[in-house]
């Protein structure tokens, strides 16, 4: 188990890795839960990875349906994914990888998204701030800024936001209308992608490995 000593309230808040396994992916950045498996971006395939939970083997393999993929987000039902290099989001099927539904946000690089309650929630490293997008139409309707420099990883388990930042080592919690409260030193040297499946937070590193974190109050 282990804290952030920068934490101003760090001894009240310790994460335990409960479980670490391998990723595939060459280059792992995005991180989502599909309700039974994970899903890493491999950013040197350009791909999408579906992995077994419990030892990261390879389930199956989706070609990204834009270049320079950066994060993937579940539905309930589909995939979403977005890009460093192109400014589309893409809605996907998550057995055969064909594209049901892209939109073009006009602007920005996106590092990040997830999808809650109806809504995108995106990263964009420009602005340095974390967007909440319509999945019908694409408009932008809610915005805060990023308590950190970069957003590697985003998901929003319906009351907090967790994201993760690989230029400090940090992974914070925010509020839904972004006031910081917490933060906390990741478990690797590279935090990128997160994901929650309801119980345990989930976070991919730049070592090839993905963390299963349990915070222990």
């Amino acid at each position: 188990m282990f804290d952030n000593p920068f934490d101003p309230d760090a001894s009240s808040v310790i994460f335990e890795i409960v479980a670490t396994i391998s990723t595939p992916a060459v280059s792992p950045q995005g991180l989502t839960w599909d309700g039974s498996a994970l899903w890493n971006v491999d950013a040197s395939t350009n791909s999408l990875l579906s992995l077994n939970s419990l030892n990261g083997s390879l389930i199956r393999s989706l070609p990204s349906p834009l270049p320079g993929a950066s994060d993937v987000a579940y539905d309930g039902r589909d995939l979403w994914v977005c890009s460093r290099t192109e400014t589309m989001v893409a809605k996907v099927n998550l057995l055969n990888g064909e594209t049901l539904k892209s939109f073009d946000l006009q602007r920005g690089v996106f590092t990040a998204i997830d999808y809650r309650d109806g809504a995108l929630w995106l990263a964009e490293a420009q602005s340095n701030t974390v967007l909440r997008v319509d999945p019908e139409t694409g408009e932008m309707t809610e915005a805060f800024s990023n308590p950190g420099t970069r957003v590697d990883g985003l998901v929003f388990n319906g009351s907090s936001f967790w994201l993760a930042d690989s230029s400090t080592l940090t992974i914070f919690e925010t509020s839904s209308a972004g006031g910081l409260d917490r933060t906390f030193l990741s478990p690797g040297p590279s935090p990128r992608g997160l994901a929650h499946d309801g119980f345990d937070l989930w976070n991919a590193d730049g070592n090839q490995k993905i963390y299963r974190l349990r915070i222990v109050h």
